[in-house]
């Protein structure tokens, strides 16, 4: 009898062992997947942080992406139970980027402009991408510099011109080539986009007003402050 309840007991004790094995090895595991998730968000952030910074002059909305990095890594960094130190090396690195973009005001090169359809859908993701980021903060209270309005302002009327600009540049290429209808074309392609948007941006009537010249000969290039992508002006 002292024997079965001793063997009863051994049994026990196995099961409750191997069920503490499997919950640590399940919590371990839902540990890595959380990390893998948060990693891919980052590289995925960092992607979209190079788009902005290509295209946006303005480095507020760079630094609000920059942050959300950041945040990310701050988080892995509480998941990790190993060694850290690759983690906080880069964690270093972002802070260290964060203090150049707050530090540097000067504008970075960036511009509208692409060269062809797969730069132009690039670019208007990143910056789709970097619109959910900042409602993302703006909703926990972590959105730091302007209104969430305004920095969507900003994305939306960027989103718009990278289509404009490029139609517009495109347009300028066909004139040089003697090709007076294709860039015509264009011409006209770019402004329709304008006049069938309803971005509250002053610059878009002025880009309306300014294209119809350009359409009529009038005058050959939109104002460099409209448009400061240069590259392809007659």
């Amino acid at each position: 009898m002292a024997s079965l309840l001793l063997l009863t007991l051994l049994l026990l004790f196995s099961l409750l062992i191997v069920h503490l094995v499997n919950l640590r090895e399940e919590r371990f595991r839902q540990i890595r997947s959380r990390q893998r998730r948060l990693r891919w968000r980052i590289d995925a952030l960092e992607e979209v942080l190079v788009g902005i910074e290509e295209t946006l002059p303005n480095r507020a909305i760079a630094r609000c992406i920059n942050r959300e990095i950041l945040h990310l890594l701050e988080q892995m960094l509480e998941l990790e139970e190993g060694d850290k130190t690759h983690l906080e090396t880069r964690i270093a690195h972002v802070r260290e980027r964060a203090d150049e973009m707050l530090h540097n005001q000067e504008p970075n090169h960036a511009g509208r402009l692409r060269e062809s359809d797969a730069e132009m859908a690039r670019a208007k993701e990143c910056l789709d991408q970097a619109a959910k980021v900042l409602r993302r903060q703006d909703n926990e209270g972590r959105l730091e510099g302007e209104t969430l309005s305004d920095y969507l302002l900003e994305l939306s009327w960027t989103r718009l011109m990278i289509d404009v600009v490029t139609y517009i540049a495109e347009g300028h290429k066909a004139l040089q080539r003697g090709d007076i209808t294709t860039s015509q074309a264009y011409y006209k392609r770019a402004q329709g986009l304008l006049i069938g948007s309803d971005h509250p941006y002053p610059q878009r009537m002025a880009m309306i007003r300014e294209l119809g010249d350009v359409i009529q000969g009038k005058r050959k290039a939109l104002s460099q402050a409209l448009m400061p992508e240069t590259d392809y002006n007659p």
